[in-house]
């Protein structure tokens, strides 16, 4: 599927199981595909996205399209995840971009919030690395000057 269908998708529908703040929106993003971007300026420690999806194994991940997967799961337990099962599930929050020099946190595992006022129009990222070198390996994008190239995940 490709980013401008998967855009007017979450135009349409912005939130499917979580919740994002209305004060974002989902753009083409220069980090990767899709991005959650501030519609205004944004407070330090404001709530901007929490996880939604279905509870899946790690055996229902391994079988989901590549492009669902891993990209868009949230490990709960070790081999249980918080995930999408489709595309038409997919939401705004699930468009969220790694970054290694985030300006975003993700608090209480499923709820991501702001670390610092964030300008209009600027991308919303967190750190979504298990600071490991396991787990599933992606190229990160993310263009930070302490970029680690390759970020992992469980």
């Amino acid at each position: 599927m490709e980013y401008e269908e998967l855009l007017e998708q979450v135009t349409k529908t912005p939130r499917v199981h979580g919740y994002i703040s209305l004060d974002t929106e989902t753009r083409l993003s220069p980090i990767q595909g899709l991005g959650l971007f501030s519609k205004r300026t944004l407070p330090e420690k404001e709530v901007v996205a929490v996880w939604g999806g279905r509870v899946t194994t790690r055996d229902e991940i391994e079988q989901l399209p590549e492009v669902i997967g891993y990209h868009y799961a949230l490990e709960l337990y070790p081999g249980f995840y918080l995930a999408e099962r489709s595309v038409t599930e997919l939401d705004s929050a699930d468009f969220i971009n790694h970054s290694c020099n985030p300006n975003c946190e993700i608090v209480n595992q499923f709820t991501m919030i702001t670390a610092k006022p964030i300008a209009q129009d600027q991308e919303l990222t967190a750190d979504f690395s298990n600071h490991t070198n396991t787990g599933k390996s992606f190229v990160c994008n993310c263009g930070a000057d302490n970029c680690r190239k390759v970020i992992y995940f469980n």
